[in-house]
């Protein structure tokens, strides 16, 4: 991050969690305010952790891979693996206030769109948390194995594919997972 003034407005993991943890705590006690059935709730915030791995999918292939100056941060990222994940502050503001705003403009009834809300923000601070452990030589088998060679081979082998941090699923439905 080259760029004038973002090095210092960028937060490190794990200070890039504030902005989506505060949202989360706001969208979370509405939806804890609501005086409506817990099931209804319970489905939209799964909606929003589920529709959170298709934004993820989204932005890191199309905003993190193709747009300046995303893209030229990005590949430093993948050049030094190693280097602390930054995220610059306006960016987060934008995406949390997105997640938070959209939902409300889409969705007319407060509490189904917090709850909405709340799990696209859980959501994005569970792929921050991965995607820095990914980056870390940690023990874990199964899914954390399988998520670290489907990320690994992003940054090492081919960077047009595996571009899902939580999940493969939507570069099977996207045709980019790696090839055999």
């Amino acid at each position: 991050m080259n760029e004038p003034g973002f090095d210092r407005i960028a937060l490190a993991y794990p200070a890039s969690l504030i902005v989506p943890a505060a949202g989360f705590v706001v969208v979370g006690g509405n939806v804890l305010r609501a005086s409506m059935g817990s099931a209804r709730l319970v489905a939209m915030f799964a909606a929003g952790l589920a529709l959170w791995t298709l934004v993820e999918y989204v932005l890191h292939r199309y905003l993190l891979h193709g747009v300046e100056p995303f893209r030229r941060w990005h590949m430093a990222h993948h050049l030094d693996a190693d280097l602390p994940i930054r995220i610059p502050l306006p960016f987060s503001l934008v995406l949390v206030l997105a997640l938070i705003g959209l939902p409300s403009v889409l969705v007319w009834n407060k509490a189904l769109a917090s709850a909405l809300s709340a799990g696209l923000l859980l959501g994005h601070l569970a792929q921050e948390v991965v995607h820095h452990r990914l980056h870390r030589n940690e023990d874990g088998g199964g899914w954390w194995a399988a998520q670290r060679r489907h990320h690994r081979h992003h940054h090492f082998n081919d960077p047009e594919r595996a571009f899902g941090t939580l999940t493969a699923f939507w570069d099977r439905i996207f045709g980019t997972l790696p090839r055999p």
